[in-house]
């Protein structure tokens, strides 16, 4: 058995056993309402339902809402749950387009404020202020079968940003220049990242065909996506760390079927892979393939949603070197500068009841650089056997309860992460625990604690090497 029938065995076992677990909490079956296509989301924290219809949808695959009974005498946050439910819609979705032909503007942002509770080695040490997102969102039915959707996230950067220099030091840059329409006074220019761009066409509810920029469908965190609807002010180093691939350019197929009373769905996708130009060129003409099955059911135990993900695909980089030939034509060559084959593999699940929730996934990245090619061609990365390969492995757990008064929902979890490489924070791990507020369905106020340490670091470690931060955050939709 090779490497990677291994690792699949594992993921499978993996899978096993949390379809073992989320059996064991529930036996008994009731037929669920009528669901759409899958769009992971968290149904945590609400307060008070909206008066209109949510704007239209926006970003993932579409979504079912998550039938579990309320008790009796909580028609209040069950009224709120359909009005957050739209919310999650808006953001996660791309379906919900008003009326064919009109264009829908909608978005999100949030801000917030970081406090170093203790000093952090390797981290900033002045609490600060801060505007993360703001993310806007130009979605459109072109008729009945067909979609688009575009976001695009707006940044200050890269001004402040501090990549490091071919001497180890990281060098500031500055984006100052002369605005020209207020006498040459200073301004800061930002930028714009394209989160996705992409045209989709429904066949069947088996068969969406999706063509563009599009998030990986993969986990449940990634496809969230948005900061109005997810649970924590931070992602997980597992995610953070993109052990996949955040976002992909290429061709993505997905659909559902309902087999009473479990709802059965698949993503598969083509795209160039990862690469420094992965959005719009590929360097090395290989393909990546990658995929998703879940299952989701309603259960007198709660809803259950259980996924396994993969992703298969090569990085390559290249360089670009003229030279003369000797007939006085010029040369073009784009000799590689790293080239390595990369594996993926995830499962997730999640579970709600009532207000109840407990998600937790975990990620496998293999990294294996190509041992055929010459000394001369690793440029950058060095010989075949200059960078080892590695295994990155990890996995969250976290779990919550959303009251009535306010949407209140104290949460707490834990993770851990392994780069599988011989640097200082070669491993981490880190608790977190925090408070959601949600006064409107569209405003959401969070705070979280997370401590994090290095176990096993090959340098010396101390206190000042812990990350000991206070976040605070105000979210909203619009």
């Amino acid at each position: 058995m090779n490497r990677y029938q291994t690792h699949f065995a594992g993921i499978t076992s993996l899978a096993l056993v949390l379809v073992s677990a989320s059996a064991a909490l529930g036996q008994a079956v009731e037929d669920p309402a009528a669901q759409a296509p899958e769009a992971p989301f968290v149904a945590a924290d609400v307060a008070a339902p909206v008066q209109e219809p949510a704007p239209a949808a926006a970003v993932a695959a579409p979504v079912a809402p998550v039938a579990t009974p309320a008790p009796p005498g909580d028609d209040a946050r069950a009224e709120a749950d359909a009005a957050l439910q739209a919310i999650e819609r808006q953001i996660t979705e791309s379906s919900n387009a008003t009326s064919e032909g009109k264009l829908d503007i909608y978005g999100f942002a949030d801000m917030g404020y970081s406090i170093a509770v203790k000093k952090f080695a390797f981290g900033q040490p002045y609490n600060s202020f801060a505007v993360g997102n703001l993310n806007v969102y130009l979605a459109s039915n072109l008729s009945e079968s067909w979609r688009s959707l575009a976001e695009v996230r707006f940044t200050y950067l890269p001004n402040g940003a501090t990549p490091i220099d071919m001497t180890g030091q990281p060098m500031r840059t500055d984006t100052t220049v002369p605005d020209y329409t207020d006498l040459g006074r200073a301004a800061r220019w930002g930028g714009v990242m394209i989160q996705r761009a992409y045209l989709e066409y429904q066949a069947h509810p088996l068969l969406t065909i999706r063509g563009g920029h599009f998030l990986t469908p993969y986990g449940i965190w990634n496809v969230d996506h948005g900061s109005p609807v997810i649970i924590g002010v931070r992602r997980p180093f597992i995610i953070g760390e993109s052990l996949f691939p955040q976002s992909q350019t290429g061709l993505e197929l997905y659909g559902t079927h309902n087999i009473d009373p479990v709802q059965l769905g698949y993503h598969l996708t083509l795209s160039n892979g990862r690469g420094p130009l992965d959005t719009y060129q590929d360097l090395n003409g290989n393909r990546a393939l990658g995929g998703r099955l879940f299952a989701r059911a309603d259960t007198r135990a709660g809803a259950f949603t259980l996924g396994v993900s993969g992703y298969k695909g090569r990085y390559t980089d290249r360089k670009q070197v003229f030279s003369a030939a000797s007939d006085g034509n010029l040369n073009v060559e784009y000799p590689i500068t790293a080239d390595y084959n990369e594996l993926s593999l995830a499962a997730d699940l999640k579970w709600e009841l009532n207000g109840f929730l407990l998600q937790s996934e975990a990620v496998l990245n293999d990294v294996v650089y190509d041992r055929q090619r010459s000394v001369d061609t690793f440029v950058v990365s060095g010989p075949p056997g200059f960078i080892p390969d590695f295994r990155r492995i990890g996995a969250y757990g976290m779990t919550g309860y959303r009251f009535g008064f306010l949407g209140t929902m104290p949460f707490a979890g834990a993770e851990y992460y392994d780069t599988g490489r011989a640097v200082f924070a070669g491993k981490s791990a880190a608790f977190f625990g925090g408070l959601n507020v949600r006064p409107t369905p569209r405003v959401v106020l969070k705070a979280q604690y997370t401590y994090a340490w290095f176990p096993d670091s090959p340098v010396p470690i101390h206190d000042d090497y812990h990350y000991n931060a206070l976040d605070l955050q105000a979210a909203w939709s619009f």
